[in-house]
């Protein structure tokens, strides 16, 4: 989107729960908390892991470089990162690639609607990342914070209904009305 900057083909866009600063979010799941390092970091270091033997003879082909003891003892997303996507995209650290793939960098040049929703105690996108001063620097952005919601997780009611999907589509037809 922002990269895009006036050439973006969209007429508007959503981002829901975006870590803005990915960077700033893997230095914070990396601390040392039940929460953060042992079950959000480690959960999702595994899921990669796990993506990464299902695909292995592939990836290998592709990539014969790539080091896959390393990549499969990875403890962490940034190690993870350092062993794999590092190697694979070009890049020459992780915090690089975590830099260059942040968001943030790019608000100030959307220039389609764009609706941030994201929620204060989501436990992976920290709201200590959220730039609250770039949003509100571009009058095409617009940021929704929830009290509560985690990460993808937007219910309401005793019933557990999802309440994500209409706003969702609230949001995306008044831009296609407009």
């Amino acid at each position: 989107m922002g990269e895009e900057g006036n050439k973006c083909p969209f007429i508007a866009a959503i981002s829901v729960c975006n870590p803005f600063d990915i960077n700033a979010t893997m230095n914070l799941m990396s601390k040392p908390s039940f929460k953060n390092r042992f079950m959000y970091a480690a959960g999702l270091t595994k899921k990669l892991i796990k993506g990464f033997v299902k695909n292995k003879p592939v990836i290998m082909a592709a990539q014969p470089d790539l080091d896959a003891e390393k990549i499969v003892k990875a403890r962490t997303m940034n190690e993870f990162n350092q062993a794999y996507a590092v190697k694979v995209f070009g890049y020459d650290s992780a915090e690089q690639l975590n830099i260059s793939g942040s968001s943030v960098h790019y608000l100030k040049d959307i220039k389609v609607p764009t609706l941030f929703i994201n929620a204060l105690n989501d436990p992976i996108c920290d709201k200590s990342t959220i730039p609250y001063e770039e949003i509100a620097n571009n009058p095409y952005l617009l940021l929704a914070c929830t009290k509560y919601g985690g990460h993808l997780a937007y219910f309401e009611g005793l019933g557990l209904k999802p309440w994500l999907p209409k706003q969702l589509a609230q949001f995306a037809q008044a831009m296609i009305e407009w």
